[in-house]
This record gives structure tokens, sequence and C-alpha cells, in this order.
């Protein structure tokens, strides 16, 4: 096949069993790779009532037939497993390089379930897999390891590994990949299913080269629309995702001290701007990619002051920054590049610190019930939070829980300070001053994720009402879950062909694979793929009372800014789930019924 080898790896680090499963290209055209692929082995694989933490749940690493070719944006690959943070289905795209070499072994896909007595780390080669010893990697950060690996399997070699977090099963630890510039399956705690897994790092090594139906069309095409994507990806190439600090809080919609507010006015401190002037080192970039969105940075004060560190994305700075009314620049990036060691998600973090600092400041809990102070506006008190929630030591045991478990330990009002979606803590794109978003999160397999659903950042003195958000997050989360299992980068996807799906992208696709898709074909592999999501969360309880929001961005409107006066009510909320469940064939408790499984294809 074009744009596949048709590979699966599975291994088993119980039992030590390696086999190799492969597909044909029907099932190609019908889940196509990366986050169709992962979705489909986990809903055939991994049982419904599985432990995220135990030996039957299941990590999978998926690439696309994109993976590995000249589109942009296409050294990427997907992780998914049943999250131990939320109980449902999570799945994550990340860049760096590990994507494109894993392409290379020749597996589109590597399965991964059972639990090893020891720590261990996985290589996958063109041969197959082995189950490696990892004792003398036990306790080290993600830097130390991934370097250890790299000088024991060579330097054409790339790896994936966790940190002491996922070690010691932070809910939301993360997995950190090695390379130039650094890609993290970021979010719902899938380092933590790895931990518990005693599987320390993935290392993958090969030479297989994707095969392109169309290599000097495609070549052509993207060479036509290059000068379209340098345009529209200018402010990334020149700040990063940092750019949209100061772009957000000028539309009123940058949630603040634990999303009371939605205007920051130390903004400027964090911004984009001062970073690329005080702080910015170098570009760099995931493997082959013309926009160089990420930057290296150096801190002026603090713990790794001087040392070239990876740059806080926007979602960093909005989770250790404007939620927690932190303006201390070079706190958020010495948190972020400790995060990073330790392997844990920023965004979690930060949203979890920023909800217990609140509970405290209402006196819903005690510094001296909780173990101790959160504190808002306390760059250096961060640094250290961190630190101990990475070590499950005094404090950061509680704070390792994630804010929706603490919620509900706290009791009393605490619920109504949660800032997020089936267990997810919500990232930087507001819930209740982004029309869309209103929607695209509650409707989200993965809860809150600005992933399945996209913003749209329409002019600051435009307020959309919610009836077109309907259709347009519908068809905006095939959009993306199609990105997702080609594989390509959001920014890319976005900046060069559209932020919806359209005939470019199947241009794409059919260059790489020798395929004839066009637009109504691209659209139902899409809806199979969020079906399928779906239906593993619907196996594991989840039904139109999951479809919720927070309880402030129902019932408290924005109280100043831009945005002042928007919030999401309960009826409206209602109103947009009675469309959205008709529009895609669902009951009216959010289930895909049998008559839209089978027009898809799903059992």
């Amino acid at each position: 096949m074009f744009g596949h080898h048709g590979n699966i790896l599975k291994v088993n680090l119980a039992s030590g069993d390696v086999a190799r499963e492969q597909f044909d290209e029907p099932f190609a055209r019908k889940f196509l790779g990366g986050n169709g692929l992962c979705a489909k082995l986990i809903y055939d694989n991994v049982p419904s009532d599985a432990d995220p933490l135990g030996a039957e749940n299941a990590l999978v690493f998926a690439v696309g037939p994109l993976t590995d070719t000249p589109v942009w944006g296409s050294s990427r690959g997907h992780a998914a497993a049943i999250s131990p943070l939320t109980g449902l289905l999570a799945d994550s795209n990340f860049g760096g390089k590990f994507a494109t070499v894993q392409k290379r072994t020749g597996f589109d896909a590597i399965f991964i379930n059972g639990r090893a007595e020891e720590p261990v780390y996985l290589l996958v080669t063109e041969n197959g897999a082995e189950i490696k010893d990892a004792a003398f990697l036990r306790g080290k950060d993600t830097e130390t390891t991934l370097e250890a690996l790299a000088a024991r399997q060579g330097a054409d070699s790339v790896g994936m590994a966790i940190g002491p977090a996922g070690e010691n099963g932070v809910l939301f630890a993360n997995i950190i990949g090695g390379g130039k510039r650094p890609g993290a399956a970021g979010r719902a705690g899938m380092g933590a299913v790895m931990g518990a897994k005693n599987l320390k790092a993935i290392v993958v090594k090969g030479s297989r080269r994707t095969q392109i139906a169309d290599k000097a069309g495609l070549r052509a095409y993207l060479r036509d629309r290059l000068g379209l994507l340098k345009e529209n990806s200018a402010a990334l190439h020149n700040h990063g995702t940092p750019i949209l600090v100061n772009l957000i809080n000028s539309r009123g919609v940058l949630c603040t001290h634990n999303n009371a507010r939605e205007t920051f006015a130390h903004a400027e401190d964090i911004s984009g701007e001062v970073i690329r002037e005080k702080y910015w080192d170098k570009d760099i970039t995931c493997h082959g990619c013309p926009v160089a969105c990420g930057k290296n940075v150096r801190a002026t004060e603090g713990p790794y002051a001087g040392k070239p560190v990876k740059m806080p994305e926007y979602e960093t700075l909005y989770a250790l920054g404007s939620m927690l009314d932190n303006r201390d620049i070079n706190s958020i990036i010495n948190a972020n590049h400790l995060c990073d060691l330790m392997g844990m998600d920023t965004i979690s973090m930060g949203v979890t610190l920023s909800f217990v600092a609140e509970c405290i400041e209402k006196g819903i809990v005690s510094e001296a019930d909780f173990g101790g102070a959160v504190n808002f506006a306390d760059g250096e008190g961060t640094i250290d939070l961190v630190r101990k929630t990475a070590a499950c030591e005094g404090i950061g045991a509680k704070l390792a829980r994630g804010s929706w478990r603490l919620a509900r330990e706290f009791g009393g009002d605490a619920c109504k300070y949660l800032y997020a979606v089936k267990g997810l803590e919500i990232p930087g794109h507001s819930a209740r001053g982004l029309r869309e978003m209103s929607l695209s999160y509650p409707t989200s397999t993965r809860g809150g994720s600005h992933h399945d659903g996209r913003p749209k950042f329409v002019a600051p003195d435009s307020d959309p009402d919610f009836a077109p958000q309907v259709e347009y997050i519908r068809k905006n989360q095939y959009f993306t879950a199609l990105g997702d299992s080609m594989v390509i980068c959001r920014f890319t996807a976005e900046k060069g062909f559209g932020k919806m799906l359209n005939e470019e992208l199947a241009r794409v696709l059919n260059h790489v694979t020798g395929w004839d898709m066009g637009l109504d074909d691209l659209e139902t592999i899409g809806e199979r793929i969020y079906n399928l999501e779906r239906m593993i969360n619907v196996r594991r309880g989840v039904s139109r009372k999951d479809d919720t929001l927070p309880y402030r961005v129902m019932n408290e409107p924005i109280p100043d800014g831009p945005a002042r006066g928007r919030c999401c009510p309960q009826e409206t909320l209602d109103a947009m789930l009675d469309e959205y469940y008709k529009l895609r064939g669902w009951n009216a408790d959010g289930i895909p019924t049998d008559a839209k499984l089978a027009e898809l294809g799903l059992k």
C-alpha cells in the first residue's frame, strides 16, 4: 500500500509475547491511521471495564499515511489509552521526530498491554520488539533518560519516555519525546499508564521509507501552496503560540484567577512579544516542518537560569500564568521545564493549582486541612509545588490527583470553582467567552480538550450567537478526527489547507495513497472515527449527563472586559445538545443509534 506499511506490532509486557498483525487497504480506507487506528485497536482489544492503571488497559502509538512524507507537519504521531485521570478514552497528537522513525520501523501502530514485573523499555526495530531492562533509568528525568537511551541505541534512534511523575502515578503525567524539538503526548495521564506498566520508555529505530503514489505531483502541489502556508503562519513562525496571549486577552477571553475573570492586567509580562524580545534563544522545529513555531528560551532567574530550554506554549502561559494571576515569566519558564523533566501536563498542573488556590481563598478548604499553601501570584511557590507533585511528596500527593477528584474530596461549593469537563482540566480557549467552545468541550471525547473542536476567534467586536455553533462543531470535529488520523499537525493543516475539511486535504491524501477520495469520503471517515471514540466512552458509561460545562461557565457571566456578560446557561446548552445529537444520528441521551453505526460500517 502507498502511505501505509499495513503492520501492527502487539506487545504484552507481562508474558513477553510479541506479535505482528497486518491490515489491508479496505481497512486503511476506513480508519486511515493515527487517531482512527488507535480508536479501533482500543475498541476491539481493551475490555470496557478495564482499569486504566491495570494490565488490561493498552497504550497505542500510531502513525498515519502522511507520516514521514514531504507534507508539512507530518512528522507527528498519535498516542491513546483509557485515561487514569478521566476514566475515558484519551488521545494525544504529538510532534518531534519519534513518529517519523516509528513509521520507518514498518509498524503503523505499536499496541502495548500487560505489566512488566520490573522497569523495562521497549526497543522497536524493523524486526519487531525487544523488552529490555530499564532498572538503570529508574527515577531519572525525561532528559537524562532520552540521552542515555540515544547513547545506548545510536543517534538514528528516537525515544519517548516518562519521568518521575509517571513512575509515581501522577494522574496527569505525560510522555516526552526526544529529538531537536521534544514532542509531548501531553494530556490525560498517558505517562501514568506507562508508569503503571513499568514501561520507562519506547525507542524506535528503522530505515523503511513510506512509498508515495505520486511523489512528483505531491511535491509540485506543496510547492504551489507553500507561500500561503508561510503567509498564514508568519506570527507562529516569529513568536510561536505565545503570540496568542495578548491577542486573546485583548478580546476579553483569557481566563484569569481560576476563571473568575477573563482579562489579565499583566498579560504583556507573559506575552509572546516579551518572550521573543528578552528570553528567546533560537528557533526549533519538528522534523521537516517549515513553520518552526517552536523556540528555545533562557530564563534570567530561577533554577534553570541561562540554560536553553523549550519555550512555554500558550496553554502553559495561561495555566501557570493568568489562571494563577502569575506575571513572573521566569517562574513560568522554570516551572514549564521542570514539568517537562518530570513528565507532567502543564495544563492540568496549572488549572489544578488555581482551583485549589480559589478553594483556599473562599474558605472551602483550609491550608491546614489541605496540608500546605497554594497561592495566587506566587511564581516561586509554583515551582516548588510542581516538584512536590511529581514526587507525590506531602501536598503534592493530593495535587497529583487533579482538580476533579479534589473537588469531590473538598465537597460543599468546591464544584462551583472547578474548570474541567469529564474530569479533564480545560485549556486556554474560554468555555464561556468563545461560543463555539461552549459546545465543543461538552461533546469532546477527551473532555476538556481544544483539539476535538477548534476555536474560531472571530473579530473582537463580534459576538456570534449559539445557533451556528452546532453545525460548525459537528463539521469541525470531522476535520480534527481526520487530521489526527492522517496524521498532520493542526497548525499546518489549518494554515495550509483550511480549518474545515475540503478538497485540498483530499488532494494531499490522494497524492500519497493513490486513492480517489472526495470531500464526502473524508467527512464519512471523520464521522466514523468520532462515533467509534464516542462508543468507547459509551461502553464506559458516558451519556448526556456527562456532556456538560463547569458551573461558572453556565451560571456566572464574564464580569468585565470586551466579552462582559457572556456565559452559556443550561437551557442554551440543552438546546445545542438536542440539535447536535439529532445531526449526529444519536438518540436524545447522546448514544449513537444502531442505524448510524450501521451506516458507518461499525458494529
